[in-house]
């Protein structure tokens, strides 16, 4: 499973580190080399495992009808975004300008572990989609915490 925040930088060569923990979240035997990138939600970049990519298309975009605009649209999206990115010795991926553009990375990167993903955000972005005090208050009581 995928968990954790994280802050790498993005190198000149558009490039970036993914953390040790995420890369080895499956185990030693699971260790991590290769992800799927897409354009995420919210202008960030999703980034699966081949296994997990193949299952969110299985089980999420084959099954949404194509005679829905708003669908073909949004499967044009996630698939004609998605590029297997393998991770070089240092564990670094390197992130297609298109998706730099999408997502409005320069430098700053946050890093999310997503439970079957991992969301790569522009830091500034991604600081705007933070819960505020009372959403965290409302989602303790949803919670029954």
């Amino acid at each position: 499973m995928f968990m954790g925040e994280y802050h790498p930088t993005l190198d000149e060569k558009g490039r970036v580190a993914i953390p040790v923990k995420l890369r080895k979240s499956f185990g030693e035997k699971a260790y991590i080399n290769k992800l799927v990138l897409t354009y995420g939600f919210d202008k960030c970049i999703m980034a699966f495992r081949e296994e997990e990519w193949e299952r969110f298309v299985r089980e999420k975009l084959v099954p949404l009808p194509q005679s829905n605009p708003t669908n073909r649209k949004w499967i044009r999206h996630l698939m004609g975004g998605a590029r297997d990115q393998e991770l070089d010795k240092q564990g670094r991926i390197v992130i297609p300008a298109s998706h730099l553009e999408y997502a409005q990375i320069k430098s700053e990167v946050t890093i999310l572990g997503m439970n079957d993903r991992i969301e790569i955000w522009a830091t500034d972005i991604y600081n705007n989609y933070r819960p505020d005090q009372d959403s965290l208050n409302a989602l303790a009581g949803d919670l029954g915490i």
